[in-house]
């Protein structure tokens, strides 16, 4: 932990060093701090409080002292060899209390062996290395003093005892001279950066293709994203710069460099190669590697791929055997079709459909930040060549009666595709019987529909019924082909039923589509006042009172609400059977209306009926 005087120290040295890398700045534990005195050659005088005398001095009955000082810093914490965490800067910094005189002086600062015991004057720790020296200023103290010790911080985090021990002293000249003596300030700090170099780039892809040894996938654009997960093992070092590499197989004196700056680590990132870079029909080899701002991973492996933005210019070939082209093909067969590449070497398949509507094959991102792809030819309105430019069979069942076309195009090994072929012919109406559909269909309500097949078909095993745009059920056939379905509609207003028989040999009928009509409004009958449908019928007359009776077409009625002639609405409660009647006497003669709409124990409303009646 940061003390005062540290953070303070710490600010002097983010002043006064360069633009700093990614390693933050951390202080290195103090394990001792001592001085020596050499008139007391067997006391130690550990962790003083007050300042360090640092050469010749007098003390106050005049009695002459040298004093060296001793300093030993941890540094286990910068360094890991299970990971290759180690120390890229170290450095010591110190301050002055006083001096005798304020004549420019060098301390010296040397490593010494650890100590194993109290340090004093006679049994100081070996001097091993003089690491360098720090100058005092002229005119007063100098509150900061550094010294760069990067090296020994780096050897010492990565020896054994991961301790860094330093003397500080006096060249030989200065240190008998009590005009050249000082005191330093008891505040002795060690700061280090430490850093783990980024991995190996891993998750490397050309587009949407995994690197792969063996395999140079083709390419379709001049400028594809290249893929990479850079990794870092420093928690600081979470964004960072991948640096790519591409050259022409076969000459990679031609090498391009281009980064992007920001990649997070341990996930996918892509950067896409520059514009005049790729030629087409070039073979090209690349590779990545990461940085953290301090330090470089190594190359990733090399991937290679083929660069081909040039479309078949053919459009493939489409024959049938059984459905000729612009002519009706049997009822109850699947079409068979021919599809060839009209001479175009490098087609890899094709791709079909009833619509024209082709999809584009892309990738997605998956939650890693790498390419995920599922191969074209395993995917519907797809299939791959036998061999590159090969020939193929389809056996596919038109989509319903009527005009039908078609549309084939071909697919190079990069994905190009060729000019479309319409291939236009006729089916034959296939569609099976539908009976039994109630009139009216009434809501909720199981009804039973008879299906039988269409008399060209030779065989049916099984029907598809879909209701709107529901999911379709499966019905299975007699051995005579008719089946049954029970169905109930939970839609009010129009409801379209959809039929098709499905034969053993892949056959798929055309459409039988139902129109089932679900009224919810109620029965409104009267032997008064009869219902005028435009006969002109009329009944009662002013003064004569007339029932009406309600009857419902829903299950669950709990009321009526009706009006006469667009009035004030009233509500009246249901009987036990959803029934209900009300009374009404005509105060003029002519035509009428009745809006009545019933509402269920849910509070769910339905359709209004409207009954126009005639008064006499």
């Amino acid at each position: 932990m940061f003390t005062a005087a540290a953070v303070a120290f710490a600010g002097m040295v983010l002043s006064a060093s360069p633009a700093a890398a990614a390693p933050p700045i951390q202080q290195a534990p103090q394990v001792s701090l001592a001085y020596t005195d050499a008139t007391t050659p067997t006391t130690s005088y550990p962790q003083p409080t007050g300042a360090l005398p640092l050469g010749s001095w007098l003390d106050e009955q005049g009695a002459t002292h040298k004093s060296r000082v001793y300093a030993s810093f941890d540094l286990a914490g910068f360094a890991a060899k299970d990971t290759g965490k180690h120390v890229v800067a170290g450095w010591l910094v110190f301050g002055e209390a006083s001096a005798a005189s304020y004549v420019p002086r060098t301390i010296e600062v040397w490593q010494t062996a650890t100590p194993t015991a109290p340090v004093t004057w006679r049994r100081a720790p070996a001097e091993k290395k003089l690491l360098g020296t720090v100058a005092t200023a002229a005119g007063g103290p100098a509150s900061y003093l550094r010294l760069d010790l990067d090296s020994a911080a780096a050897s010492a985090a990565a020896s054994g005892g991961h301790t860094l021990s330093l003397e500080l002293r006096l060249s030989d000249a200065d240190e008998a001279d009590t005009a050249s003596g000082r005191q330093l300030s008891p505040r002795m700090f060690m700061y280090a950066t430490s850093n783990t170099a980024p991995g190996v780039p891993t998750g490397l892809y050309t587009q949407q293709y995994a690197c792969a040894d063996r395999t140079r996938p083709y390419v379709g654009t001049l400028t594809p994203p290249l893929t990479a997960m850079l990794h870092d093992a420093d928690p600081n070092d979470q964004y960072l710069r991948g640096t790519f590499a591409l050259w022409p197989v076969g000459d990679p004196e031609q090498r391009t460099e281009f980064t992007r700056d920001v990649m997070v680590s341990d996930r996918g990132s892509a950067a896409t190669v520059p514009p005049g870079v790729l030629a087409d029909g070039g073979t090209y080899a690349w590779q990545v590697r990461g940085g953290d701002g301090t330090e470089l991973s190594a190359w990733s492996k090399p991937c290679t791929f083929h660069v081909d933005v040039t479309r078949p210019t053919a459009a493939p070939v489409v024959t049938s055997a059984n459905f000729p082209q612009g002519q009706v093909g049997p009822g109850g067969v699947p079409a068979e079709f021919t599809i060839t590449s009209n001479s175009t070497a490098d087609v890899e398949g094709y791709q079909y459909s009833w619509t024209q509507d082709f999809s584009v094959d892309g990738w997605t991102q998956g939650p890693d930040g790498l390419p995920q792809w599922t191969d074209p030819y395993t995917r519907p309105g797809h299939v791959r060549a036998p061999r590159l430019g090969g020939t193929v069979k389809l056996t596919l069942t038109p989509p319903d009666a009527g005009p039908a076309t078609l549309f084939v195009r071909s697919l190079d090994r990069a994905g190009n595709p060729s000019p479309t072929t319409s291939y236009q012919f006729y089916v034959p109406n296939t569609m099976p019987t539908v009976t039994g559909l109630p009139t009216p269909v009434l809501l909720d309500t199981p009804f039973t529909l008879q299906l039988a097949p269409n008399a060209t078909l030779a065989a049916v095993d099984s029907y598809t019924v879909q209701v709107n745009y529901d999911t379709p059920q499966t019905v299975t056939a007699a051995a005579d082909g008719t089946a049954s379905v029970t169905l109930a509609l939970a839609n009010e207003g129009g409801n379209i039923i959809t039929v098709r028989s499905h034969s053993p040999n892949g056959w798929i009928s055309s459409s039988n589509r139902l129109f089932a009509s679900v009224d919810t409004s109620p029965t409104v009958t009267s032997e008064t006042y009869p219902e005028d449908t435009g006969s002109g019928v009329a009944g009662g007359g002013v003064g004569v009172s007339g029932a009406f009776t309600f009857a419902p077409k829903v299950k669950n009625t709990a009321s009526y609400t009706y009006a006469l002639d667009f009035g004030t609405e009233t509500t009246v409660a249901a009987a036990a059977d959803g029934t209900a009647q009300v009374s009404w006497t005509p105060d003029t003669n002519g035509q009428h209306i009745l809006s009545v709409y019933p509402t269920d124990r849910d509070g769910r409303t339905y359709e209004t009926y409207y009954y126009y009646f005639n008064v006499s």
